[in-house]
């Protein structure tokens, strides 16, 4: 029937990063966060952030962290709009902040 498939041997499954360059050596652009997001996309982008934030020291990563933030902040309107901050008790009295709740 089918040949026998060769197995390949283990060891590291990822290449090495390479940096991705567009057209004339610009870096590719990314869409906005708030482009297409239902409310399964907008939590589960909303918890990534909290737990990267909540885990981050923004003494040493500032701007990490205060991007964190305005992420967090662009993602207020979606969680409000398919009552998910109704439903959801925000314990991180700093991301509470964040969202004004």
């Amino acid at each position: 029937m089918y040949p026998p498939q060769q197995i390949a041997p283990e060891g590291p499954r990822h290449a090495a990063p390479q940096p991705m360059r567009g057209m004339h050596g610009q870096p590719p652009q990314v869409a906005p966060i708030n482009q297409g997001l239902g409310k399964h996309n907008a939590l589960a982008s909303f918890v990534t952030y909290v737990k990267a934030m909540e885990s981050m020291d923004p003494r040493k990563f500032p701007d990490e962290y205060a991007e964190h933030a305005d992420r967090i902040k662009e993602l207020k309107p979606f969680l409000k709009a398919h009552g998910i901050l109704d439903v959801m008790q925000i314990k991180n009295p700093e991301i509470a902040t964040l969202l004004g709740a």
